[in-house]
């Protein structure tokens, strides 16, 4: 079955891979308590840490929609690669694409994937589209996967991957959130006229749209720059104004679009989850959406 339509809602298990097992498993719980039922993992996310625990956790759930990703992968119970000694491999060779469905398979306790991503194509995108893709697609017309799709953190990989046909879905980290807009001008649209899904991920910009008072904030896995700092002290600016949780209004704001079809909440454990779960509840006033579309920040 290809997965055409997915939930408004995932939950992303990248922060729940190497954090105490007993807190991941009740963060899952409480996802799956809240109605949700679409989760994304990696082979990446703990080193396959994440696969495992989310397959112990849907064990006997064969309707909740699973994605996993090929071609990034680190060493299992690896942390991730910056400021550690553990560097990432990527490999989108045709061994190891199968090789990695297999694995993601046993570690999920799965047949069947609903949607497998392409991941960080950017790294090598001419072997991505030359040797992974075809045998995604030879593995969705056996029926093992539902959909194939990419997940990028750039704009340039997000549209590779429209223009190559090489995405039934689109997943955009962090170009899709209310401090960057950037797939607003060229990605959706390519998307649209595709008919290609499209799943929001990275929606707090590694963090800083949830404390954006930290100095050490951080914007895509890096130390925030000047130019992001400026506009991230303008979106505070404007929360303080209309009274409103910065982040209850980062993590509201992609379901705006009606080109985006999920939004995918993370979380380090449970008591985060049930605070994310709770932002998205809390009212935002129509002024302070014309406020930030005043500010330039339309997509």
């Amino acid at each position: 079955m290809t997965v055409t339509t997915f939930p408004s809602l995932g939950f992303g298990t990248a922060a729940i891979a190497l954090g105490p097992d007993a807190e991941a498993m009740k963060a899952i719980d409480i996802a799956l308590e809240a109605g949700i039922q679409y989760f994304d993992t990696a082979p990446l996310y703990g080193g396959g840490q994440a696969e495992v625990r989310l397959g112990r956790a849907l064990k006997g759930m064969p309707d909740i929609i699973l994605s996993t990703k090929c071609g990034r992968f680190r060493e299992f119970g690896a942390p991730a690669q910056a400021g550690t000694s553990h560097a990432d491999v990527w490999d989108f060779s045709e061994q190891s694409v199968r090789e990695s469905i297999e694995r993601s398979c046993e570690r999920l306790d799965r047949n069947h994937l609903n949607v497998v991503f392409l991941h960080d194509i950017e790294a090598a995108q001419d072997q991505a589209f030359r040797e992974a893709l075809p045998v995604l697609r030879e593995l969705q017309s056996a029926g093992r996967i539902g959909a194939v799709g990419a997940g990028c953190n750039t704009i340039v990989g997000l549209l590779s991957a429209v223009d190559a046909g090489a995405a039934d879905v689109l997943l955009i980290a962090g170009r899709w959130t209310l401090l960057d807009r950037t797939a607003g001008a060229e990605v959706l649209p390519a998307a649209a006229n595709a008919g290609v899904s499209v799943v929001a991920g990275g929606i707090l910009n590694s963090g800083c749209l949830a404390c954006p008072e930290i100095s050490g904030a951080k914007f895509n896995y890096r130390p925030i720059q000047s130019e992001e700092r400026a506009t991230l002290d303008k979106l505070v600016a404007v929360a303080v104004q209309f009274n409103v949780s910065l982040t209850a209004a980062a993590l509201q704001f992609p379901q705006r679009e009606t080109r985006v079809s999920t939004s995918l909440l993370g979380a380090s454990g449970s008591a985060q989850l049930q605070s994310t779960l709770d932002a998205l509840l809390e009212p935002i006033p129509d002024g302070f959406w014309k406020a930030v579309e005043d500010m330039g920040l339309r997509g």
